[in-house]
This record gives structure tokens, sequence and C-alpha cells, in this order.
């Protein structure tokens, strides 16, 4: 059974009371830049090259249905994929050249939503990755993508 710990929630209009994180993560800075505005956003190092993110979705993360944007978790996968290709190229610059995305399921606010991903190939230039969204052992969302590396 994963041990788990509660933080005070995000003090906005329609956040949860209390939220669980699950042990281990720890809050994902990034100080004046996007994934501030979506957050808060979180991660674990698992060795050294795997990493783990996720997020407590919140009513603040919802659209008109009630259930999560779907515009939140592209932006999530986006970001935390491309942490994964950045860490895998030594850290240098990489951006975005493609991204599609597979509605799987629905989420809803109160639900921690982790992303998995794999890198399926890596050139010099060109890094191709995979990732999944579940919201505990549910797919919520897949995404596959290519990163450029910059400056090669």
């Amino acid at each position: 059974m994963k041990k788990h710990h509660t933080l005070p929630a995000k003090k906005q209009v329609g956040s949860m009371s209390d939220i669980s994180i699950p042990e281990g993560f720890r809050k994902y800075h990034s100080p004046k830049r996007f994934p501030e505005k979506i957050g808060p956003l979180y991660f674990k190092k698992e060795d050294e090259d795997l990493y783990r993110f996720g997020f407590f979705a919140d009513e603040t993360h919802c659209n008109a249905n009630g259930i999560i944007h779907g515009g939140m978790m592209m932006s999530f996968m986006d970001e935390t994929l491309g942490q994964m290709v950045w860490r895998a190229t030594g850290r240098k610059p990489c951006a975005t050249i493609s991204l599609n995305f597979d509605f799987v399921s629905s989420a809803k606010p109160g639900e921690w939503l982790e992303m998995k991903g794999h890198i399926t190939r890596q050139g010099v230039s060109v890094v191709f990755i995979r990732g999944e969204l579940y919201a505990g052992d549910r797919i919520v969302l897949t995404a596959d993508g290519i990163w450029k590396v910059l400056g090669r």
C-alpha cells in the first residue's frame, strides 16, 4: 500500500480542502514560467534516469463539463515528456516538433494524475518518446512525441 501525505490545497476558489500527494513526490518549481500557471506539478526521482511526474486534479483544472480539461492534460504531458527528453539529452535545449494525443477516458477533480513515459528512439538531433497519463490504474491519455535537440 502506497503511503500518502496530505498538503494544504491551493488557496483558490473551488479547490479541495485537502489533497493527497503520493509519498516521495516534490513540487516541480519553474518560477514565472508556464508550468506554474497549470500546477502545482510534482515529480519523483526513481533512479538516475527515471522520473515520475504528477498533479492533483482539482476544480481549477476542469472544463465546463466538470471533468479535467483536455488542454490541461496535454500541457502537462508536453511539459513532463519534454523534461524527460531534456534529461536524456544531457540537459540540452529541446523543442517539441510533434505531439499527438489519444484521449482514452476522462479524469475528475480529486484524482491524482501521473505520467509514465519512455524514450522509444534517440538520435543525435531528434528524440522520440511515448507517454501515458494515468488516474490510478486507468489510462486517461496517451501521447507520442518527437523532440528536436536545438543547436544541432
